[in-house]
């Protein structure tokens, strides 16, 4: 029985310790031991083990993203070492039975060494050594090509539990872990043996922490928001080492649809959302670890596996929408935000408020990599360009041009521009059929009543909002030159990749101008020894500023086709057209209801009832 004393402050006290015993609960105490391995194993993978890590990223991601200037551009190093980012730096948090820090020489191992791969393995690997986990990862190799673009198999796999230290397991992982290892299909040979299986669109299953992978980019998911919008942790191959916030659920693309290859039903369904194979520890009577092993499909159950993303690209690809009881999804991205948001309405203006200062940052740390890029490119000279290379191309390759450039990145930045086009579309497309799930909050001037009304409005809402956001980029001479938001989106396709060229082909600056003129005269080297000058490089290249994914065939450069390709269009002109295509709609609806209404009329009057006329 509990005693209050009524004493003054005691029970306060008293209740303050009570609260804290049950803060401090451990979701999944200590149960098993082990007598060898890298680290001690303490506990067993379970759905609390699960929560208590979404719990752990997601406060990396808000300190990413709200934290103190030195939280919002930390690196791997900081992020585990500062106790307010890294939650099993308190005690509490870390539970009994864990495992201490890292030694510092495996973080600055792995921060040398750190990609958007190698991010991805490390951090749920730290997790699980802190927490006295076990741990798993696979070693992949190529059925035919690159294994960062090839299909593959898995030849072998590394336990927490068969290392010989600490040390071993962090280095194996390190080196051994690519991009590759996301690259193996359902039914691939040793599947079973793969580091994650895809996750059900569910959030008791996909939740921070998941991985995604699209073609040869790796993320994890670090948070989800009330409108079900996924946002991403991703890091660089660059010298610094930069970890990311800014991917969101543009980069959840490229999954393809179950059966879409007739010869292999799973042909390319490694794309897409995944949660990690849980590996399992298997005890004697008395708790002790005897073996670590991968879970099976049907144990992974417990977590979330499952087929369905590729059977709901099938449904879209197929039927072009997806009936969620009774709600008509018509993309990938609206069953994701139908199924993951925790708010009844959506509030467009909101969003879009949000997703400009998140674009805005998106650009303001592309200019930090360009000058950084400058700076390399002055100190140690020309970059060779991956032209006609059959194990390289300009998204992928090796050396200082993968580090440089930036092909993938400015891919990533474009589709994030283009999906708020989509999301756009997304909410007036509900404002038609359930009208109470848009909030129009903030929109009460534009008098909305129809589709068309709600467009026009965020088109204008868009523009302003994009012109009060500005930023500055250094030239090569030093001078600063502002930039809005609208003039990033006007030179969108005009920003170069190539780290050869100086910060103004960089940011796009229109020819002939005073802005352009600055620009010193480089030449971009291609295997070989030629050189191309700098106008030419830049002209040839100007399809790969306009693409919207990564492209895994070679690249070329000289005498590069410049036109007839197709170029999506962008935001208001897109838009413009769907405007359109709803004041039609709007017209034909109207002329509609007037004719049912009319043809009401005359049955009311062809039956002998008079309508009340007032």
């Amino acid at each position: 029985m509990i005693q209050i004393y009524f004493r003054r402050g005691a029970l306060v006290l008293i209740l303050g310790v009570l609260l804290s015993s049950v803060a401090q609960a451990d979701p999944n105490p200590p149960s098993i031991r082990s007598t060898q391995g890298a680290w001690k194993i303490t506990r067993q993978w379970n759905a609390a083990e699960t929560q208590h890590s979404a719990q752990w990223m997601e406060n990396i991601y808000k300190l990413k993203t709200q934290g103190s200037v030195e939280q919002r551009i930390a690196k791997l190093q900081r992020i585990l070492t500062d106790p307010q980012m890294n939650l099993l730096e308190q005690p509490d948090f870390l539970g009994q039975g864990s495992n201490p820090q890292i030694p510092a020489g495996i973080i600055r191992m792995a921060h040398a060494s750190i990609d958007c791969a190698k991010l991805t393995a490390f951090l749920p690997a730290y997790y699980a050594y802190r927490r006295g986990l076990p741990w798993m990862f696979s070693y992949v190799y190529s059925t035919g090509g690159d294994v960062r673009t090839a299909t593959n198999a898995v030849s072998a796999t590394v336990s927490s539990f068969e290392s010989g230290s600490l040390s071993n397991f962090f280095t194996s992982l390190i080196t051994g872990y690519s991009s590759g290892n996301y690259r193996v299909e359902l039914n691939a040979r040793n599947a079973h043996l793969s580091d994650t299986v895809p996750v059900a669109i569910d959030k008791k299953y996909l939740m921070a922490g998941c991985p995604n992978y699209t073609d040869g980019h790796c993320l994890i998911l670090a948070d989800v928001d009330k409108y079900g919008e996924l946002h991403f942790i991703n890091s660089s191959t660059t010298t610094t080492r930069d970890i990311f916030t800014y991917n969101g659920m543009n980069t959840v693309s490229g999954i393809a649809a179950r059966g879409s290859n007739p010869a292999n039903e799973w042909a390319d369904c490694f794309q897409g959302l995944r949660v990690w194979r849980y590996p399992i520890a298997e005890t004697n009577a008395s708790g002790v670890v005897t073996r670590v092993r991968r879970r099976t499909n049907e144990e992974m159950k417990e977590f979330g596996f499952s087929t369905e993303q590729y059977d709901l690209i099938r449904e879209i690809t197929n039927t072009q929408q997806i009936d969620l009881g009774g709600l008509k999804a018509q993309s990938f991205h609206d069953v994701i935000r139908l199924r993951m948001r925790s708010v009844d309405r959506i509030a467009p203006l909101q969003f879009m408020t949000e997703y400009a200062d998140d674009l805005l940052e998106v650009y303001r740390l592309r200019e930090d990599f360009v000058q950084e890029a400058w700076r390399d490119h002055r100190t140690n000279g020309p970059i060779v360009y991956p032209q006609q290379r059959d194990d390289e191309n300009i998204f992928q390759a090796l050396g200082r041009w993968e580090t440089w450039s930036s092909p993938s990145s400015d891919v990533d930045r474009r589709n994030k521009y283009f999906y708020l086009s989509e999301w756009v579309d997304y909410a007036v497309r509900w404002f038609d059929l359930m009208p109470g799930f848009v909030d129009l909050i903030g929109l009460e001037k534009y008098g909305i009543k129809t589709q068309a009304d709600l467009l026009r409005a965020l088109i204008q809402e868009k523009e302003r909002l994009f012109g009060e956001r500005e930023m500055y980029y250094t030239k090569s001479n030093g001078e600063k030159v502002r930039l809005t938001l609208l003039d990033i989106e006007d030179r969108l396709y005009d920003m170069s990749f190539d780290p050869n060229h100086p910060p103004e082909l960089r940011w796009g600056a229109p020819m002939d101008s005073p802005e352009r003129a600055t620009a010193p005269q480089t030449f971009t080297p291609v295997p070989g020894g030629a050189r191309v000058a700098m106008e030419d490089a830049y002209r040839w290249q100007r399809y790969y500023r306009c693409v919207g994914t990564r492209e895994t065939e070679m690249s070329f450069l000289q005498d590069m086709f410049t036109e007839g390709f197709p170029i999506r269009s962008k935001f208001d002109e897109q838009l413009e057209t769907w405007l359109r295509y709803y004041e039609n709609k709007s017209e034909v609806d109207r002329v509609a209801e007037a004719n049912h209404t009319t043809a009401q009329r005359q049955q009311r009057e062809q039956h002998g009832v008079v309508q009340p006329q007032y």
